[in-house]
């Protein structure tokens, strides 16, 4: 008797070696073999011969092999668990009992790549304080001896190496006497992070915070106007193309324009685990909120230096909305390597702040214009690339991840509107774990 009230008997192995009994078990060996890792990660130890005999799914994993035996079983067991942490072949062939198999005999995780995120033990009221079992002195190490966990923590970091990208990209305009040649703001690739933490239950269930922050500046894009390709300029539009100011560079004087942008996103979520045959997937919804802010300046200065004229674009949108997730992954054969994919979509309802400041003449003239309006904005992410796995023990996994990653924030404004849609790409490389 432990303190969990369990009993087990001792079950003697049946020696039959007919043919029809020898050949589930040379299967079972053959998939076993396949099975590999896989298949030990969905099973508990018990000691040879030896079972509980209170309900068969006390001390169990979801994964257990279950199935009466045509000779029976000791105190109405029926039938023992298979497993290859059980031992020797009689033990196995004790174990299968009847001459066929159940079609639903083959419960182990579906690959080596899945069954990092497999094993979960089921809670069980046969393993309760007051259940009505008891165990000989036997001493061994199996679910019953052990509380069941409830649950998993899992948490990571993805480092992307990201830039920006608008469809109304404009830093300045050149003008010549014929045609007009747009100079753009140029966004290199950097470094953003994205974290996450969560917690997911032994059913699949859970939650999960996420954030994600993306800020950086544009190289400064500079022109001196010359004879014959004057002015050089750049507008600034607002509350739909009703407000609009400039700053322009006549010959010899230099236009400067510098952009800056700051996004940054916390999604928290549901989360629901499923699979598939040998696909697995999170479906998550909940809440986005989101903040984005750009700033952008022209200066216009002679050849002295001295500040001639300027205009400024500042806009800031702040936003809420409903947020879905879903992310797949699927082992390549037999291999802790796999693929994953995800795909993210929210509607944000909006509030934007856009401020327009003109200076002409040497501060002689000074204008602000303000807007503020409310707009849903949609965000839409999809992501892609390849996944290591690595089980750690019977409870925890690490993985690695590389891929490709873009976002399209629409209607969120640039850098001299408040229409804009602003695009991201990035090239990104994650590791996680869940314990």
């Amino acid at each position: 008797m432990n303190k969990q009230g369990c009993r087990r008997d001792i079950v003697l192995p049946s020696i039959a070696f007919s043919t029809r009994r020898i050949v589930p078990f040379v299967v079972l060996a053959i998939l076993g073999g396949i099975g590999g890792d896989a298949m030990a990660q969905g099973f508990h130890s018990y000691p040879a011969g030896v079972a509980p005999s209170c309900d068969h799914s006390a001390c169990a994993r979801s994964s257990d092999v279950f199935w009466p035996s045509s000779r029976g079983g000791t105190g109405g067991w029926g039938g023992q668990p298979v497993g290859n942490r059980w031992g020797s072949l009689n033990h196995t062939e004790a174990a299968i009992g009847s001459d066929t198999l159940p079609s639903n005999w083959f419960h182990a995780p579906y690959s080596t790549f899945d069954s990092a995120i497999e094993s979960s033990v089921l809670p069980s009221a046969a393993c309760h304080p007051q259940a009505d079992c008891q165990l000989p002195e036997v001493a061994t190490d199996s679910a019953c001896d052990s509380a069941p966990r409830s649950g998993k923590l899992l948490g990571g970091m993805e480092f992307m190496w990201m830039r920006a990208h608008f469809d109304q990209n404009v830093a300045m305009i050149i003008d010549p006497p014929v045609g007009n040649t747009l100079v753009p703001f140029d966004y290199n690739y950097e470094l953003s992070p994205r974290v996450w933490l969560g917690w997911q239950s032994l059913r699949g269930g859970g939650f999960r915070a996420t954030y994600f922050r993306f800020d950086e500046q544009a190289d400064s894009e500079a022109v001196t106007a010359v004879t014959g390709s004057t002015p050089v300029f750049v507008y600034v539009y607002g509350a739909g193309g009703n407000l609009s100011r400039n700053a322009q560079a006549q010959v010899g004087e230099t236009l400067t324009s510098n952009h800056r942008l700051k996004l940054q996103a916390l999604d928290l979520e549901a989360t629901q685990r499923f699979g598939w045959n040998s696909l697995q997937g999170t479906l998550a919804g909940g809440v986005r909120i989101a903040s984005i802010q750009q700033y952008m300046r022209g200066d216009v200065r002679d050849a002295g230096g001295v500040l001639q004229e300027a205009v400024s674009n500042d806009l800031n949108v702040e936003g809420a909305g409903p947020t879905i997730s879903l992310q797949l992954r699927r082992g390549l054969g037999t291999s802790r390597l796999g693929v994953y994919g995800g795909l993210r979509g929210s509607l944000l309802m909006s509030e934007t702040t856009q401020k327009i400041y003109e200076m002409k003449n040497v501060f002689t003239t000074e204008l602000e214009d303000a807007a503020v309006h409310r707009e849903v904005i949609t965000a839409l992410e999809m992501s892609m690339g390849l996944q290591w796995n690595q089980a750690r023990g019977d409870h925890s996994h690490w993985f690695a991840r590389g891929g490709y990653e873009g976002q399209a924030w629409f209607d969120a404004g640039g850098p001299v509107d408040s229409s804009s849609t602003i695009s991201l790409d990035a090239i990104t490389f994650a590791l996680g774990m869940q314990f």
